[in-house]
């Protein structure tokens, strides 16, 4: 049987406990809570909008690495993907808009998006990687597992 969702269980930091799914053709952003004085755009989903630098990045990285940016050609961006619900943490290490996962038939990724801190791939700092089963990503204090089902 195919690979039709993969889920974080977040392993340590301020959330750990908690669990997120991200199915296949979907894309999610990676932050953490706004303070009472900070401020983001928001799209009509209620996620954060990703800034142009952000998505150029995210379009590069998704470019080499994604079927549907293979498919689609120059014109790719993040669009391509069904935008899930922001993963929201509340650990003040990670930044407002970390990083993106997304999730096709080539498998799930992890694009850091230029964050403060940095994002890792078991303990390696990447601009953007692949991942598989037993994973880690790591941002800010948190550590994510990665379970593919």
């Amino acid at each position: 049987m195919a690979t039709r969702r993969a889920v974080l269980a977040v392993t340590s930091g301020p959330n750990a406990g908690d669990s997120v799914r991200l199915e296949v053709g979907t894309c999610r952003l990676v932050g953490r809570h706004l303070s009472e004085s900070e401020t983001m755009l928001i799209d009509r989903d209620g996620n954060r909008l990703i800034d142009g630098h952000a998505a150029d990045i995210v379009a590069k990285h998704l470019q080499d690495k994604s079927p549907l940016a293979a498919r689609a050609g120059a014109a790719f961006s993040v669009n391509a993907f069904d935008r899930g619900a922001d993963i929201i943490f509340a650990d003040d290490s990670i930044s407002r808009a970390h990083a993106m996962v997304f999730y096709d038939k080539a498998g799930m990724g992890i694009i850091d998006l230029a964050s403060t801190n940095g994002t890792f791939l078991n303990a390696e700092r990447v601009g953007s990687a692949m991942v598989k089963e037993g994973d880690v990503i790591t941002v800010g204090k948190s550590d994510l597992t990665v379970r593919l089902r």
